[in-house]
């Protein structure tokens, strides 16, 4: 796959001289990078990820059309951290030519969690630890593109921020710590757990191309019984082939799972749903997670979805 990325590389850099859409273009991997740096430099840059809805960045090849939209970018922004290993010789490349920004460059080792000696890459999960890492690399941006941040929108976006922080974590109050568990389909929500003190039990690891061990399922059904876990969770960029393994084994336990909305984990979903928009994705997390937990699903906070409506970082139709 490495030669055909570059060769790709080398058919592209030999066509396009120079970018040709007018204004200052910004291509990011993901919506996760997009969503906020599209709030934050408003008025200044399109700014439009690479992957869509459900596509998974740990085993995304790309094509020469993707190649082609990163090389006529003004800009480029990766999480970095082995998230999309499949692009990181391309990445490299297009550094020679263009100014491209990681958000791991802005992330202190202190402030990662470590899985047998690689760093979790996944801290969008943590939205007030990504909204600084994307504030961050925002200000990097400024310095190199010549861009003059808002610091009204920054002061939003932390707000935004804030105010889900506090809706989840009061949404996780009345239930028991040793209650909160999730099952999922693979390493993708520690962060998220650290912060609102939730177990995390995924059937794989940190990236989604590592293997199901037959030891994990059987390890995990166990669990399912002994705990009285109502619900496991697919993900919406995962083959949920592990889940399906843990709903027979735990039917052959006995225990009948819920049937629950897939996570999101490693992408936004399509644009026309709540869980299309970074701070949607984690209002639909919670609700189903807490859903599966305590059978209710709670409502987001009026002040909350006010806010986020008024500034544009919640679309309104999303919640009918």
């Amino acid at each position: 796959m490495r030669g055909l990325v570059l060769s790709i590389t080398v058919f592209v850099f030999g066509m396009v001289a120079s970018a040709s859409a007018e204004g200052l273009t910004v291509r990011t991997t993901t919506r996760m990078l997009a969503d906020p740096l599209a709030y934050l430099l408003a008025d200044q840059a399109e700014v439009t990820a690479l992957l869509g809805a459900g596509t998974d960045p740990h085993t995304y090849q790309p094509t020469r059309k993707d190649v082609r939209q990163l090389v006529e970018a003004d800009a480029v922004v990766y999480h970095g951290l082995l998230f999309e290993a499949q692009l990181l010789g391309l990445l490299s490349q297009l550094e020679r030519r263009n100014p491209v920004f990681a958000s791991d460059d802005v992330q202190g080792p202190e402030q990662l969690l470590f899985v047998e000696g690689y760093a979790d890459p996944h801290t969008w999960h943590d939205p007030v630890f990504w909204t600084e890492t994307v504030i961050a690399v925002a200000q990097s941006m400024s310095q190199d593109l010549d861009l003059v941040l808002s610091a009204d929108r920054i002061a939003t976006l932390r707000t935004a921020a804030r105010l889900i922080d506090e809706w989840i974590t009061q949404t996780f109050a009345p239930i028991p710590v040793e209650q909160r568990i999730v099952v999922s389909a693979h390493d993708a929500f520690s962060y998220y757990g650290k912060r609102y003190g939730v177990s995390l039990e995924p059937l794989l690891g940190l990236s989604t191309a590592s293997e199901t061990k037959l030891a994990r399922v059987n390890e995990l059904v166990e669990l399912i019984a002994e705990r009285d876990i109502s619900a496991v969770f697919s993900e919406t960029s995962v083959e949920s082939a592990g889940i399906a393994a843990l709903r027979e084994g735990a039917a052959q336990r006995g225990v009948d799972l819920r049937s629950m909305p897939p996570l999101y984990s490693d992408a936004l979903g399509p644009a026309d749903k709540r869980g299309g928009q970074y701070f949607g994705m984690l209002i639909e997390n919670t609700i189903n997670i807490v859903d599966a937990i305590s059978g209710e699903r709670p409502s987001l906070s009026p002040s909350a979805q006010i806010f986020l409506e008024a500034h544009g970082l919640l679309a309104t139709e999303t919640l009918l």
